[in-house]
């Protein structure tokens, strides 16, 4: 009995995996080789184009209109990450130290939206 080279799978499986050698490397499906894409981009751009590729996937056209709205909202906030530059980060969990004339953090102001204001 010849040894198998590669475990039966099924025809998804396999459309899933690509031929041997693809854009991911021998064995790697298309998703490793747009991940390996995706690295040194910059965090924020990247979680906004995911969120938008998940988003957006829903085929509901009520859910789509909302979630336009909120891929709008993200990417408004990337830019503004941007244009404010790289800063350094406080400890995971601690709130920035509040100095002498410190002025209290503020919200970000976000657009109104549609539906049933907050209790």
């Amino acid at each position: 009995m010849p040894p198998i080279d590669r475990p039966p799978m099924s025809p998804q499986a396999q459309a899933q995996m690509g031929p041997p050698g693809g854009p991911g490397g021998p064995g790697f499906g298309p998703a490793i080789g747009q991940a390996q894409e995706q690295v040194g981009k910059n965090q924020i751009d990247l979680a906004v184009s995911t969120v938008e590729k998940i988003l957006m996937g829903v085929p509901d056209d009520t859910f789509r209109t909302y979630a336009t709205r909120a891929v709008a909202i993200l990417k408004t906030g990337a830019a503004m990450a941007q244009q404010k530059g790289p800063q350094s980060q406080p400890g995971v969990g601690q709130p920035p130290a509040a100095g002498a004339g410190a002025p209290p953090p503020t919200q970000p102001q976000l657009p109104p939206m549609p539906g049933q204001m907050p209790g």
